[in-house]
């Protein structure tokens, strides 16, 4: 009989711990519950992610400008978005910095010559949008000290970009002659 007894009272004071407590419980478990971590949101890796994640792992130096190029191409196409043309600009300097010291292998490779690496003239091009015209003359000069640029007339990588006030000052406008004067330039040599 005392098992009764004893069961009752545990029953009873567990039923008022539960009225009196609920409150309580009610808010540990809800803060216990809010405080797990929610799993992340991710999203689905580009291309361009992966050709990210293989240069932070490469090593040689045609592989390194391969992969550089194909970046700098890519964010350069997307970079009306903010971020684009941030990673823009962090991956053609990179390509700008590093192509001193992959400069033999890539020679080696292509008989002799530099090939082509655009990174140059789109970093020089953005650092002029950004108002920096004098990194993007160094960008310039770099690219020509290591060949890339040969300062022909008709080279429009090679021209530099000079203001059209700066133009006027160097060259003075030239007179065109019209059918009347070249007449009367004609009759007073006869």
């Amino acid at each position: 009989m005392n098992w009764w007894l004893l069961s009752a009272a545990v029953i009873g004071i567990g039923a008022v711990a539960v009225r009196r407590y609920a409150p309580w419980l009610g808010v540990m478990l809800r803060a216990k519950l809010e405080s797990s971590p929610q799993p992340p949101v991710l999203r689905e890796a580009t291309a361009l992610d992966h050709m990210i994640e293989t240069l932070r792992r490469e090593k040689d130096p045609l592989e390194r400008h391969r992969l550089l190029g194909a970046i700098v191409d890519e964010s350069h196409r997307q970079r009306t978005d903010a971020a684009m043309k941030k990673m823009f600009v962090r991956f053609a300097g990179m390509h700008v910095k590093e192509l001193p010291q992959m400069a033999a292998a890539l020679k080696a490779a292509h008989g002799g010559k530099l090939p082509a690496v655009p990174a140059f003239e789109l970093l020089a091009a953005a650092m002029e949008e950004e108002g920096r015209q004098e990194e993007a003359a160094s960008v310039r000069k770099q690219a020509e000290q290591l060949g890339l640029i040969d300062r022909l007339p008709g080279n429009a990588v090679g021209r530099t970009r000079t203001p059209a006030k700066k133009i006027e000052k160097v060259r003075p406008p030239v007179k065109r002659t019209t059918r009347a004067r070249a007449s009367v330039q004609g009759k007073r040599k006869a």
